[in-house]
């Protein structure tokens, strides 16, 4: 149940998924608690209890309301802090979804490429070919965007939390790992940086709420 009428997020104690949420919900001003997991056996218990339809981490308690999927949550903050312009306005609905696909398909076979490289120089050649075939088809196009757009829909939404999380995330691999995955996109870093100077997560950043490291968990080979 959520605590004196805070919504509660269950994550792992990395940024993941959950950093985005996180954002959301102190740009929304949302108040909120975690339930943070270092292992998988602390997560089982929770994880079995029969309290989730589709148990998964992220989770989201507000009250008797239990929902898992991260994106789902996202859509529901927004929702629940009545700013339905933040999932896209109805005009914009196939536009949304075409981005939509476009910036959640950057993360995932990065991430797999940080958990299961054998040691750095196969995750800079693993990220090397995801640059020529994925890359190339996707962040010129949304450099190109954001060279137009101050967000990618032209107004805030929740598309830009999570490119604004994955871009930093990828800024920090080039630095610390030698890829090369955003070194050719000023107007992606450049909306990263507009996202964390909006006042409550500027604000935020700067507590000791805000988990600069680590991104992956502790398995991964970067992190």
């Amino acid at each position: 149940m959520a605590s004196n009428n805070k919504v509660v997020l269950g994550y792992w104690t990395i940024r993941g998924f959950g950093e985005p949420i996180r954002t959301l919900l102190e740009y929304l001003e949302i108040p909120y608690v975690e339930e943070k997991y270092q292992e998988v056996d602390e997560w089982l218990p929770k994880r079995k209890s029969g309290t989730m339809p589709f148990p998964n981490l992220p989770y989201l308690i507000d009250g008797d309301f239990t929902l898992t999927e991260s994106e789902a949550i996202l859509v529901y903050l927004a929702l629940k802090a009545n700013k339905p312009e933040l999932i896209g306005k109805d005009e914009d609905r196939v536009r949304f979804i075409q981005l939509r696909g476009v910036i959640t398909e950057l993360g995932p076979l990065l991430g797999q490429y940080a958990y299961f490289s054998k040691d750095l120089d196969e995750l800079r050649k693993q990220c090397e070919t995801w640059m020529s075939w994925f890359g190339a088809s996707k962040l010129p196009g949304l450099n190109d965007l954001l060279g137009k757009n101050e967000w990618v829909m032209g107004y805030l939404t929740y598309l830009d939390f999570i490119l604004a999380e994955l871009t930093e995330r990828h800024a920090d691999m080039d630095k610390e790992v030698g890829t090369k995955i955003t070194t050719d996109y000023p107007n992606i870093i450049a909306h990263s940086k507009r996202v964390h100077e909006l006042p409550a997560v500027k604000a935020y950043r700067q507590t000791d709420r805000f988990q600069p490291r680590p991104y992956f968990r502790h398995v991964a080979l970067w992190k």
